[in-house]
C-alpha cells in the first residue's frame, strides 16, 4: 500500500527529456508548448543550469505528463499533461516539491490546467490570471522567400552593450531580467537589426520556454517594416534548424495578432498566465 506521505512527483533525469518531449509531438498543436519548452532546454542545456530547470512526472511515468519548475524572475511552474490531467492533479494536491506559500507563476495554462489548479483547495482562492492567444508555426511550414535586408542595415545577435537598454524597454522589466537577456544573448537566442553605423533598430528574442518575445522597434524607426523583417528572419532561421515557432500575444493586442496572422501562424487556443499569490 502506498503511504500518504510518499511524494508522487518524481524528478526525471535529463537523459529522458527527449523521450518525454517526443510524446508531446502527439496531438499537435495542442501539446506544442510542452514540446517547445523541453526542446529548448535540451538544445540549450546552459539555460537549464542557470535557471535550475527541473522536470517532474507523477509517479515517474512520462505518460502522465510533466510539471516543470524553473527559478526565473518568478518561481515558474509549467503544467502540461500529455493527455489526461488526473495524475498531475493528484500530484499537485499532495506534493512537497512545490512551496505553494510563495508567489508562483503558471504560464500558458490551458483551461484544463486552470480548472485543475482551482480544484486544489488550499490554493484555489489565491489565483488570478490574464488571457493570451497562442500562435504556432510548425517546422514544416515554408520559409519566406526573397527576404532581403532593408537598405543600410545588417542583422545579428544583440550585443552586450545593448542588453541594459533592451531590458529597460521590456514591459516586464524586473531586477532579474537583465540576467535573462544576457543568458539569451549568450545562447544565441537573440536577433537584432542594426543600421550600418551599428545603431540598434529592432529586435526579438526566443525565451527560456522557446517562444518569441519582446519584439520591439526603436521610436523613430517604426513603420519601415523593421519588426516584420526581424520576425521573418528569425522564423526562417528556426525553420532551417527544424524548429517549430511559438509566440503569444495578449488577447486585446489587435496589431500583433494581425501580424502573426499575416505571417501564417495558426492561432491556437487561448491560454492564461496564472499568478498564485
Amino acid at each position: 500500500m502506498q503511504s500518504s506521505d510518499m511524494e508522487i512527483l518524481i524528478e526525471i533525469n535529463k537523459s529522458k527529456w527527449p523521450e518525454l518531449r517526443d510524446l508531446y509531438r502527439n496531438n499537435w498543436p495542442k501539446n506544442a508548448v510542452a514540446y517547445r519548452i523541453l526542446d529548448t532546454h535540451i538544445s540549450y542545456p546552459n539555460l537549464s543550469q542557470i535557471y535550475n530547470f527541473k522536470v517532474y512526472c507523477p509517479h515517474g511515468d512520462l505518460a502522465n505528463g510533466m510539471v516543470a519548475i524553473m527559478e526565473q524572475d518568478d518561481y515558474i511552474i509549467m503544467i502540461h499533461p500529455v493527455d489526461d490531467i488526473r495524475k498531475i492533479e493528484e500530484a499537485l494536491a499532495t506534493t512537497k516539491v512545490i512551496n505553494w506559500n510563495k508567489q508562483l507563476m503558471v504560464p500558458s495554462a490551458t483551461s484544463k490546467v486552470e480548472d485543475c489548479i482551482k480544484r486544489i483547495e488550499h490554493i484555489a482562492k489565491r489565483i488570478k490570471g490574464e488571457k493570451a492567444l497562442k500562435h504556432i508555426l510548425s517546422r514544416d511550414a515554408p520559409k519566406f522567400e526573397n527576404l532581403t535586408l532593408p537598405p543600410n542595415t545588417y542583422i545579428g545577435p544583440l550585443k552586450p552593450e545593448h542588453i541594459k537598454f533592451v531590458d529597460k524597454k521590456w514591459t516586464y522589466t524586473h531586477e532579474t531580467t537583465y540576467k535573462l537577456f544576457e543568458a539569451l544573448m549568450n545562447n544565441d537566442l537573440t536577433y537584432a537589426l542594426y543600421s550600418t553605423d551599428d545603431s540598434l533598430l529592432a529586435w526579438v528574442v526566443i525565451d527560456t520556454s522557446g517562444s518569441l518575445t519582446h519584439l520591439y522597434c526603436i521610436d523613430g524607426h517604426r513603420r519601415k517594416g523593421y519588426a516584420e523583417f526581424v520576425l521573418k528572419y528569425v522564423i526562417n532561421d528556426q525553420l532551417s534548424k527544424g524548429k517549430d515557432v511559438l509566440a503569444y500575444t495578449w488577447e486585446d493586442n489587435v496589431k500583433a495578432n494581425k501580424l502573426f496572422d499575416k505571417l501564417n501562424f495558426v492561432q491556437d487556443e487561448c491560454v492564461k498566465w496564472l499568478i498564485i499569490y
